[in-house]
């Protein structure tokens, strides 16, 4: 008995069986500040369908969510260095697979647009058409594995999606991504610029979209065990159905998410 005390103080000593770290009753999340609307700020204010999806299910697990509003490079650096619990919206790729933890399910799924020019006459585009052209994207976004992974394209990084449809306009690039619901609440907020200049010319692969969890913060698999379960009660109880079709309503009754 005396040497099995022994043998169970030693290993409390090099952490083997010491208890997982203690859940805050506040968990503290990094909310994207500029991908509206699903996160970004507006009149001052984070909204979207990821920041009331992501509460909804921290309040169903028992907890409440605090945001740290930031740009979404920044958000994943510091999830993946353990400064941060979790990130969002992510979607999964094989590149960052092993830096984060994921969730069970997707919270749901999107689908980005190709687009040129007004004057554009191509249509139905897909990721590998783009071979050798060149691409605006935003800094740190992922596309989905069907954009992500064909590396033939010539991407051209800025730090916003408006930045890329300048560019696009100013003809310095082909093409840009981005989801349309994104681009609806760009031109609305800035007409003059962007209104009749750029078209849809063709799609991405659907994706889903996370909540990341960081690997080498103590108390985030925990967390996200309780974001599981929450987004199940949420989805079982009808919060979740609510949730979109509210912003479904808030946007002209155009849905923001692909099947």
């Amino acid at each position: 008995m005396a040497s099995l005390f022994r043998m169970m103080i030693t290993l409390f000593a090099l952490g083997v069986l010491a208890a997982p770290p203690a859940i805050s009753r506040t968990v503290i999340i990094g909310a994207e500040d500029d991908w509206y609307p699903y996160s970004g700020v507006v009149n001052g204010q984070v909204q979207g369908l990821t920041i009331d999806l992501v509460r909804a299910a921290f309040e169903a697990a028992g907890l409440s969510v605090r945001y740290e509003v930031m740009p979404y490079a920044r958000c994943m650096a510091l999830v993946k260095a353990g400064a941060l619990v979790g990130c969002f919206d992510t979607l999964r790729n094989a590149a960052l697979e092993p830096d984060y933890l994921w969730h069970e399910q997707p919270m749901f799924h999107v689908q980005y647009q190709i687009y040129a020019t007004a004057a554009s006459s191509e249509n139905g585009l897909r990721p590998r058409d783009l071979a050798g052209r060149q691409v605006a994207v935003t800094h740190g976004y992922e596309y989905g594995p069907e954009f992500d992974d064909d590396n033939r394209m010539l991407r051209v990084y800025t730090p916003r999606d408006e930045n890329n449809f300048r560019m696009l306009i100013a003809n310095r690039v082909q093409y840009t991504v981005a989801m349309a619901a994104n681009t609806r609440a760009l031109v609305q907020r800035h007409p003059e610029e962007f209104a009749g200049k750029f078209k849809i010319v063709g799609q991405v692969a659907p994706a889903g979209v996370y909540t990341v969890f960081s690997r080498r913060h103590p108390a985030a698999a925990g967390y996200m065990q309780r974001f599981d379960e929450g987004m199940a009660q949420i989805r079982k109880n009808g919060r979740y159905q609510a949730i979109e079709e509210e912003w479904t309503r808030r946007l002209g009754g155009r849905p923001i998410t692909s099947p």
